[in-house]
């Protein structure tokens, strides 16, 4: 079990055109301190990228804080969250929160990440 819970370079985002795609057509999920954008990738592993603007987290302390709590979270999550690219991005709020406030937001985050369903439904409406 240990294996599987690791955080591969392959389980990360590193492509602009990856980002990009999550930015302009994923879902975003809104939280107190941080926003997710989710992009559908069906039969992939779980992959997660940080976007932390040194506008909204100007001291870089705090942004690799916030980094590390961000890839701890989905490290422990990333069996349920297969088929998803997730891009985290910062709130100027996250800056000076508490650890285990910043953990619960990002815990109830990627739990509506892991609900939103791998297949869209059938209907009129497709993008």
């Amino acid at each position: 079990m240990a294996g599987s819970l690791r955080f591969p370079r392959s389980a990360r985002l590193l492509a602009k055109a990856d980002f990009d795609t999550a930015f302009r057509g994923g879902t975003r999920l809104g939280g107190q301190f941080y926003r997710l954008h989710v992009v559908i990738v069906p039969g992939s592993v779980a992959r997660l990228g940080c976007a932390f603007a040194k506008r909204a987290v100007p001291h870089a302390i705090d942004r690799n804080r916030l980094r590390r709590q961000a890839r701890e979270a989905f490290r422990l999550r990333q069996a349920e969250l297969h088929g998803r690219s997730i891009v985290v991005v910062a709130k100027p709020e996250a800056a000076k929160a508490a650890k285990t406030a910043l953990r619960a937001d990002l815990e109830r985050l990627l739990a509506r990440a892991a609900a939103l369903p791998l297949e869209r439904p059938a209907g009129t409406m497709s993008r």
